[in-house]
């Protein structure tokens, strides 16, 4: 999977989204900034991108995924 179809997954569902993935292959670390964060806990936050990453996670496109999530105003 490359970094742009990590970014436009990602967008597809949380369009303010300031996505850098880092890694090649099926392992990658993804820093994600947005809106929908806000009032959301840490765990709450990683099962959003989870959800959103889900069939790339089940197929094998992906398959070490570290998140680093925050809000903007973080």
């Amino acid at each position: 999977m490359t970094d742009n179809e990590i970014i436009e997954l990602i967008q597809a569902e949380l369009p303010d989204a300031r996505v850098r993935p880092d890694g090649e292959g099926c392992n990658f670390r993804i820093a994600v900034t947005s809106n929908a964060f806000v009032g959301k806990s840490l765990l709450q936050q990683h099962q959003i991108l989870n959800r959103i990453l889900k069939p790339a996670l089940e197929s094998g496109e992906l398959h070490a995924v570290t998140f680093d999530t925050r809000t903007p105003d973080n």
